[in-house]
């Protein structure tokens, strides 16, 4: 049975105040979904990913008419933007209907997965009619049952955690599989079906670049992410396997720029020292630089030391706010332990980044510009980026029971970024931007002027900061962390 699995050329997205960028890294969770069919065996395997290799939709679909699927498996979104992803679907029906168009033997089964079908597979099956199944969550599970049905002659449509028309075209959407394939249990990506030297990550454009995870899944209850691609718990792959898997990628595909794309990578600190550990012990921390993205709360010294002997070069962190306020709200950790943390990392020479998020729920122009000005002293520049309100996130519920939303479409989602949940007009926003920028040249312009001076800006600055905040309040009591 021959099958095209296609990644979409995906363009940068930007209307009103909603952003959103793409990047070229590896489609993980298809790759993984491929070493599956290739282990099953009998299936032909047509692994074309577009975005990575800059096709366009007439290219792609050139490519897939040639080849001449059974079975076409469309993914609307790569794995590492699956809580975030692009908030619109005309990419996505533009390509079906430019594929479709006057294909005299087309498949005989459309499958659809990512998070635009996961999120609204009325909608999706509504726009898409050449779509035969929408495929619901967390990508590799229901994907492996679904071709496993249609590989032993079985009708997929009595998969769960699918939706689709019946006879009279009716949406039927089967209930979520209770107990899904586990994540430790799937196999490693098909690396070589992909274009490896085409990848990179864009703050090093010059070295080989693969997106790697080590755990999914996030309990924290941030209120802006969708989380239903990978959950609430958070599952781990065997440490050797991750091992196992950055080895072969430095070895075979000469990659030496690695990001772990996990949601909250040291939440298991025993998983997390025997990965660094191995890396060591392996030698491969020599050999390549690595980022993660990771909470803060409760982390010690101890780990982030091990971390930077391991390798990692950069860790960022959901910090989103400099607003004292605003971080009461959002309930990350607070601005002193974050301070206490990015500079003890200065000292051993691990940066860690803060994100930032203009307009999350609650927000002011008075807290807004306090966000602003803090990362500034900190050195670094402000992309002035505004809180989409993801539907199925916590943000997006209390919206709706508001009435600032009704909860059905992509189109409200983006005419609402950044006005939903905060004391912004457009007004403010336009303003709160510009003032963002003019504080960016301005850092700019810092920075080069303390270069002549052979200093970088910023450096030094959250020990300063720190400082001065535990002198206005007697009851803080340093170190926060240990």
């Amino acid at each position: 049975m021959k099958i095209s699995i296609v990644n979409p050329y995906i363009r940068v997205f930007q209307r009103n105040y909603a952003f959103r960028k793409t990047r070229n890294w590896q489609p993980l969770s298809t790759a993984i979904v491929a070493s599956h069919l290739e282990a099953r065996g009998g299936w032909e395997i047509q692994f074309l990913d577009a975005h990575v290799m800059g096709w366009s939709d007439d290219e792609t679909v050139r490519r897939i008419r040639e080849f001449g699927p059974d079975v076409l498996y469309y993914s609307s979104e790569r794995t590492d933007a699956w809580e975030l992803p692009i908030p619109d679907t005309s990419y996505i029906t533009d390509f079906f209907a430019k594929l479709f168009d006057g294909w005299t033997s087309p498949p005989r089964w459309t499958l659809l997965e990512g998070p635009h079908g996961s999120i609204f597979p009325d909608d999706m099956l509504r726009k898409l009619p050449r779509v035969d199944v929408v495929l619901r969550g967390e990508t590799e599970p229901v994907s492996f049952k679904v071709l496993d049905a249609l590989a032993e002659g079985r009708d997929p449509k009595a998969e769960l955690s699918v939706s689709f028309r019946d006879a009279s075209g009716k949406h039927v959407h089967n209930v979520d599989d209770p107990d899904p394939v586990k994540y430790r249990d799937f196999p490693s990506p098909a690396w070589h079906l992909l274009p490896m030297d085409r990848y990179r990550d864009a703050g090093a454009p010059e070295k080989p670049f693969a997106m790697l995870e080590t755990s999914r899944g996030c309990p924290m209850p941030c209120g802006y992410c969708y989380k239903q691609m990978f959950g609430d718990r958070q599952s781990k792959r065997d440490p050797q396997q991750v091992l196992d898997e950055v080895q072969e990628v430095v070895e075979k595909y000469g990659v030496r720029r690695i990001m772990f794309q996990d949601q909250i990578f040291t939440l298991d600190r025993k998983h997390t020292t025997e990965i660094c550990e191995g890396l060591i012990a392996r030698g491969l921390a020599p050999k390549i630089e690595w980022r993660v993205q990771t909470r803060l709360n409760g982390m010690k010294k101890s780990l982030l030391k091990l971390m930077k002997d391991a390798g990692c070069a950069e860790i960022y962190t959901g910090l989103e706010t400099g607003s004292d306020e605003m971080q009461g709200e959002i309930s990350k950790l607070t601005l002193e332990e974050f301070l206490e943390y990015r500079s003890y990392g200065e000292t051993i020479g691990l940066p860690i980044s803060p994100n930032f998020i203009f307009g999350l729920p609650g927000e002011t122009e008075h807290t807004a510009m306090q966000s602003a000005r803090f990362y500034h002293e900190l050195g670094i520049a402000i992309v002035p980026n505004v809180n989409i309100t993801y539907p199925m996130t916590r943000y997006h519920g209390e919206a709706v029971e508001r009435g600032d939303l009704k909860g059905d479409t992509w189109d409200e989602v983006v005419e609402g970024a950044g006005l939903v949940g905060t004391h912004f007009d457009k007004a403010t926003i336009d303003r709160l931007r510009a003032r963002a920028l003019q504080l960016n040249r301005i850092l700019r312009w810092k920075k080069r002027v303390w270069a002549l001076f052979g200093k970088d800006y910023g450096k030094g600055a959250a020990a300063r900061m720190l400082k001065r905040r535990a002198a206005r309040n007697p009851q803080l009591q340093l170190p926060l962390i240990s």
